[in-house]
């Protein structure tokens, strides 16, 4: 499927039921209209491209007149535990099984083909989304890593120190590739087989879509996420990009 096809596969719903029943073996995520769009969208991006397990979209309400979380989708429930949950009392054989997936996983993820490789922003070429980047909006999309770098610094200018605007520009290298990226993994959002540790499902695309090669790496090791288990587990699933994971951990502070 083409992805110019990709928003009417959807099929969203031209009202709202009068109840939402989250039935056994189902779940439903609620947020507005922009957001279960773009999630959904990036999930039906990375069905059909991967072989990466995800929920099946059942059905979408997205009201985009409405800046309340008044939109909705519902999916199939993933097997398993999450696997912050189950990572403390798993074996070594199913940690090393968790760690050859999820390798596996993120390589097929960040090899899909772009159609426009410098390009940042969303899987049908919209906006940008990250909950930390433009306070919560989307933003762009951007042409170039370039061009995003240049945005990622426009925070600073607020500061009357000026000449940080020029230090941090500098420090951010404008040479990454662009690959298409989950944008918020952590432990919480993979679920697995505890005894195999098989993983059984990735969940939380919203922020998903195509960013530098190093954003991957640096938004799974923020906040919490920095469990000495999970650090380790990153590095060997994805090549560590410790320069640019100290100059965003600076750039949040403006």
């Amino acid at each position: 499927m083409s992805d110019a096809n990709l928003s009417a596969s959807i099929n969203p719903l031209q009202s709202p039921p009068k109840r939402t029943h989250k039935a056994e073996g189902t779940y439903v995520k609620r947020g507005i209209g922009r957001q279960v769009h773009r999630e959904v969208e990036a999930m039906e991006f990375v069905r059909q491209r991967t072989s990466i397990p995800i929920p099946s979209v059942l059905e979408v309400y997205v009201n985009e007149k409405d800046a309340s979380p008044s939109s909705w989708f519902s999916m199939s429930a993933i097997p398993g535990r999450p696997l912050t949950d189950a990572w403390p009392s798993m074996n070594d054989e199913a940690r090393r099984a968790t760690q050859a997936d999820l390798r596996s996983y993120l390589h097929e993820l960040r090899t899909v083909p772009s159609p426009t490789p410098a390009y940042i922003g969303s899987c049908s070429g919209d906006s940008a989304y990250d909950h930390r980047l433009n306070n919560g909006y989307p933003c762009g999309p951007f042409a170039s890593v370039s061009d995003f770098h240049d945005f990622l610094v426009v925070p600073v200018a607020r500061c009357p120190r000026q000449e940080l605007v020029t230090y941090y520009r500098q420090q951010l290298t404008d040479n990454h590739g662009v690959v298409f990226t989950h944008a918020d993994l952590c432990g919480d959002h993979i679920f697995v087989e505890p005894k195999t540790g098989r993983i059984t499902g990735i969940i939380d695309w919203e922020m998903a879509g195509w960013w530098p090669a190093y954003w991957e790496y640096t938004k799974s090791r923020f906040g919490s996420r920095y469990q000495t288990w999970w650090k380790t587990l990153l590095g060997h699933v994805l090549d560590p990009h410790e320069r640019e994971l100290r100059i965003e951990e600076d750039l949040q502070q403006f």
